[in-house]
């Protein structure tokens, strides 16, 4: 089992670990799906993963994954991801919100609660 899915487990909030071949399933079988490319090495994104792991506690009603962009270049190629961690919300398989960087809990709950 992926460290992310394990440390999930333990901590709650479910968070899917997405693969290219994953992907696709994941956002256009979710009416709305929050995605963090992300990369074990990036401090800021190491920041943000007790955010994220908040959200995904308190929005359950929304799909929440990260991609891992050294894992996964073609996915982080697709979306032109070119600084990390970077968040794309998609609703009903459509990119819907784009926001690049480390930004604090409120802005991406109102981002969230914009397509919600």
């Amino acid at each position: 089992m992926p460290l992310l899915d394990r440390l999930n487990r333990i901590v709650g909030g479910t968070i899917s670990d997405l693969r290219e071949g994953s992907f696709d399933d994941f956002v256009e079988g979710s009416r709305l799906a929050f995605v963090d490319f992300w990369a074990s090495w990036c401090r800021p994104c190491r920041a943000m993963a007790p955010v994220i792991r908040s959200l995904a506690r308190e929005y359950t009603d929304i799909a929440f994954g990260k991609v891992d962009t050294e894992a996964e270049r073609a996915l982080a190629e697709r979306f032109a991801v070119r600084s990390i961690p970077t968040y794309l919300l998609f609703r009903n398989g459509k990119v819907v919100e784009r926001f690049p960087g480390v930004a604090t809990r409120d802005r991406l709950a109102r981002k969230i609660e914009k397509w919600r």
